[in-house]
């Protein structure tokens, strides 16, 4: 990403970005935690984005089994 984009405080998202890059992986999943948590206060939006979704696998636009059983075990053999 290019180093531009809105400013937080006095902190850019590139440096966000980058503070992020150094946190461990229990942080950064702690963090994603964080943020699915907030999206989904963000309510009808979240909500939006969830169905869509749902009609792209029910399309049969999702992921194929062999997909989802190849990202249970990266995820498992990293301990998620």
């Amino acid at each position: 990403m290019p180093p531009q984009g809105r400013v937080f405080t006095g902190v850019s998202v590139v440096e966000l970005e980058q503070a992020v890059d150094s946190l461990s992986l229990e942080e950064r999943m702690d963090l994603a935690d964080y943020l699915r948590q907030r999206s989904k206060q963000d309510g009808p939006q979240w909500e939006i984005g969830l169905a869509l979704r749902l009609d792209r696998c029910l399309e049969g636009k999702g992921h194929t089994a062999d997909e989802l059983m190849a990202l249970h075990e990266r995820l498992s053999a990293n301990g998620r």
